[in-house]
């Protein structure tokens, strides 16, 4: 036999015996019940970095045939804040504004959107804000807003990083219509 073929069937079985023992560590750790799923602690490091990696990975490949129309609309922002302040605040919070009991009390906790919209295109705000992630408490808007209604939230977000707790107050006041 080849010293080349040697190796590759050497390499499979091997391959198959780790990812059979990754199986079976997997089974042990679900089955003893040893990981804690408790709302009251986070995840674990390597759990948490897996999920937020797949999250990522999954939310990218989905974004093909979404374009983003133009945000810069002053009149869009403003109607993404009453949006983003009536349905996003109490989980997200806001600048200035910490998030309500209930999004305090969200494992994993909800993203600061400041941070996520100085990451993420908008095109991946608007997936995750129409399509929500599942067992994270994020909902799936695109059943209760319209296509317009979600942009205006992702161009809303879009500008987070530029508010200060100040100017949140003071658009809050300005454009108020609770």
């Amino acid at each position: 036999m080849a010293p080349s073929r040697k190796f590759l069937i050497h390499a499979l079985i091997t391959l198959v015996i780790l990812g059979g023992l990754g199986v079976l560590g997997a089974a042990i750790v679900v089955l003893t019940g040893v990981y804690n799923v408790a709302a009251i602690y986070q995840h674990t490091w390597p759990v948490y970095e897996m999920l937020d990696f797949a999250l990522d990975r999954s939310v990218s490949a989905r974004l093909g045939g979404i374009a983003a129309p133009p945000l810069d609309d002053p009149l869009l922002a403003e109607r993404g804040f009453r949006i983003y302040r009536d349905k996003c605040a109490q989980c997200h919070g806001a600048p200035g504004v910490p998030p309500d009991d209930a999004g305090k009390g969200m494992l994993p906790l909800p993203n600061n959107l400041a941070q996520t919209a100085r990451e993420k295109s908008a095109e991946y705000i608007y997936w995750v804000v129409a399509n929500g992630i599942r067992m994270t408490g994020m909902p799936a808007w695109q059943y209760r807003l319209d296509e317009e209604e979600l942009w205006a939230v992702v161009a809303f977000v879009e500008r987070l990083p530029e508010f200060s707790p100040k100017e949140y107050a003071e658009w809050d006041r300005k454009i108020g219509g609770r």
